[in-house]
């Protein structure tokens, strides 16, 4: 289903994405990466349904907690010690840092999954295959071909069972047999079809520099506010990291939160840039469900 996110411009799409992957990398502040969590889990929701709740709760969750759980365990330093186990201390100033970390990777992940559903194939060609033409399409081939080979690998595996050689019966030499002869026959369809894939782009002309290409996508009036928006909150934000309000000290004892009114603004600032693409979505359904 076409999301309203989805419907701008590619170079729109793509700037938000760049600015949220780079401040989710830099910030090292609780709020900051609350915000940035929260946000990616709802406009993940949003664009995958029931599929993204059921990520979020069987890989994401205990993803979160993993790396919560495991960084106090082996990192022994600050000052409040909470209790002691095997002999070792779990501090307060671990236990934080190691939320605030989990926070940070499982927000990446999460805003790389929105990436892959917005940016599709053709809109990552449209943006770099004048500048990077081997390299933009590489990278699409790469993204195309893990779904193509997951899909391959399904019908050689039925073609074998169909002929006897299904690789899950038999004893286990049988079955290594099996399962490589599985991978040689993947393999080899693998290679044939770059190779048949290369030759076809190369017949069209692809990364010829007088070549010229036909495109949907049109930069209008609604793409150039958005982008100016972005530009403009991304831009307020790194000022407030240069400005010291991106990071807290953890060790060897916690800072408390930076609470005055220009912090606050830096907060609602981003908060304003990472829920962009949500109020987007839950405007233009509202004004949707108006229409009809």
């Amino acid at each position: 289903m076409n999301r309203a996110f989805s419907a701008f411009h590619p170079s729109v799409s793509f700037a938000f994405f760049a600015v949220m992957f780079a401040f989710t990398m830099l910030f090292r502040q609780p709020i900051f990466l609350g915000v940035t969590l929260i946000s990616a889990l709802i406009f993940s929701l949003m664009l995958n349904g029931r599929r993204g709740l059921k990520l979020s709760l069987l890989f994401y969750l205990p993803m979160f907690l993993l790396i919560a759980i495991s960084n106090p365990l082996f990192n022994h330093r600050g000052n409040t010690t909470l209790f002691f186990f095997m002999d070792n201390p779990i501090t307060l100033e671990a236990m934080l840092y190691g939320i605030c970390s989990a926070a940070s990777l499982i927000a990446i992940i999460v805003w790389f999954s929105c990436y892959n559903k917005v940016i599709t194939a053709d809109k990552f060609l449209y943006l770099f295959a004048k500048f990077i033409p081997a390299v933009a399409l590489l990278i699409t081939m790469t993204n195309r071909m893990i779904s193509k080979l997951k899909y391959q690998l399904k019908t050689i595996s039925n073609a074998q069972h169909t002929i006897g050689l299904d690789r899950r019966t038999g004893n286990l030499i049988e079955r290594l047999k099996k399962g490589m002869r599985v991978i040689s026959i993947l393999l080899s369809w693998s290679m044939e079809d770059a190779i048949e894939t290369a030759d076809s782009m190369k017949a069209r002309g692809y990364g010829l520099k007088n070549r010229t290409t036909f495109s949907l996508f049109k930069f209008d009036k609604r793409d150039g506010l958005v982008l100016g928006v972005i530009s403009v909150l991304a831009g307020i934000c790194f000022v407030g990291y240069f400005l010291g309000y991106g990071t807290m000290q953890f060790y060897p004892s916690i800072r408390p939160l930076n609470l005055s009114t220009q912090a606050i603004v830096f907060y609602l600032v981003f908060a304003g840039l990472a829920f962009l693409p949500i109020i987007i979505e839950v405007k233009e359904s509202g004004k949707w469900r108006s229409y009809k």
